[in-house]
């Protein structure tokens, strides 16, 4: 069986070794109850809980008391969105993550940030907000919530976080970022950017699948989406895992720690991508910029091939990436994000993500090479296919 490569770190980072310890330990240690309960085991639970809650926060440059633990990045951004009501006025980034805008879709205010072909939202179209309001949201004119993420799932396109807030705050809104791709990979605090709202997800960081974390600023009180018990301070019921979140905080601290060393590594990588890519496909068009972009992270469409079939003959050489966000990549559809900075219907429905993490190595990125060099050669353009399909009839 070939030994397979894994490129999508940007829909799941697997575990970290730190994160494995934390999952083992708890499997071999001591039991450990419900963090409700008043007995020793569920004392032993409380405590584990509080310390990784005080771990994170510190990572995450805010109070201890301001981070709630959710299922995953979805359920926060979810939960940060109803921070404002139904019926307020909410802005957002025309390529955010599709958990905020299949939630803004349903409320009856929602207006769509203009953002240049890279994906970057400018201070000026939130100082213009008032006035785009006055005429989208008449009955609502006020702006209560902003949301955009600090970096792109699909491009890597970071924002200037700090400089939106400030507008934000000075028309007397709260800003919202999902920051899931973003932490781990770029120095992300809460405090520093001043949000209101903070998304993070453990998976994005190689901590375990379903937990998250939404930082709740002083301004910040969502009305909470799952009742029924006083959890996460009344905003989240349901019993918290212990385990799960002392295993996210232990994969945090190490991507942290970790993140420098890797950065300048990836970003050599992503050059040696997009030189050699360039060279066996001329007509390839990249989406990653090489500045304020994530250094893990490459789009590139390959014009006239079908990037879904792209993946899947990827895969069957043994290499991961995707077509488009995780959460869409069972879709023919053309890339959302690709589509809202206009890259067209070709190149959207052309695009590759290739996303590194912690266990990429430089062999690895020769197989990839080498991999699409072979699948450029076994999907060739549409174009290609009718003139081939038209000789045949001959």
């Amino acid at each position: 069986m070939t030994e397979r490569v894994y490129f999508d770190h940007n829909a799941s980072h697997p575990l970290r070794p730190a994160a494995r310890r934390v999952l083992q330990d708890a499997l071999d240690g001591q039991i450990l109850g419900n963090p409700s309960s008043a007995h020793l085991e569920g004392r032993r639970a409380r405590t584990l809980l509080e310390e990784s809650r005080e771990r994170l926060a510190g990572v995450l440059g805010c109070k201890r008391d301001q981070l709630i633990f959710t299922s995953g990045g979805s359920e926060s951004n979810g939960l940060a969105l109803r921070a404002v009501s139904h019926a307020a006025c909410v802005a957002s980034g025309a390529t955010e993550h599709p958990s905020v805008l299949a939630a803004l879709s349903q409320r009856p205010h929602h207006v769509v940030l203009p953002a240049d072909h890279r994906g970057r939202v400018s201070v000026e179209s939130i100082a213009d907000l008032a006035d785009r309001a006055q005429t989208e949201c008449r009955d609502q004119p006020a702006v209560a919530m902003v949301s955009v993420a600090w970096a792109n799932h699909e491009t890597g396109q970071l924002q200037d976080v700090a400089s939106l807030v400030t507008a934000t705050h000075e028309m007397g809104a709260l800003f919202h970022s999902d920051a899931c791709q973003a932490f781990g990979r770029v120095p992300v605090s809460a405090t520093a950017a001043a949000a209101d709202l903070l998304s993070v997800s453990a998976h994005k960081v190689g901590g375990p699948l379903g937990i998250g974390a939404l930082v709740c600023g002083e301004a910040a009180r969502p009305r909470p989406a799952v009742v029924g018990g006083g959890q996460e301070d009344g905003l989240r019921a349901g019993t918290e895992s212990a385990v799960l979140a002392a295993a996210f905080a232990a994969a945090a601290e190490q991507a942290c720690e970790e993140r420098e060393s890797l950065v300048a590594r990836w970003s050599a990588w992503k050059e040696q991508l997009r030189s050699q890519l360039k060279s066996m496909e001329p007509d390839a068009v990249f989406h990653s910029a090489t500045a304020d972009c994530l250094s893990n992270t490459l789009c590139v469409s390959f014009p006239g091939r079908p990037g879904p079939a792209m993946v899947q003959r990827l895969d069957l050489a043994g290499v991961s990436v995707s077509h488009g966000s995780a959460c869409s990549s069972g879709s023919l559809q053309p890339s959302a994000v690709l589509t809202a900075i206009g890259a067209g219907p070709e190149l959207a429905s052309s695009s590759v993500r290739i996303s590194m993490g912690r266990d990429t190595n430089s062999a690895d990125v020769d197989s990839l090479l080498r991999a699409l060099d072979e699948v450029l050669h076994l999907v060739p353009p549409r174009n290609e296919k009718r003139k081939a399909g038209a000789v045949d009839k001959q």
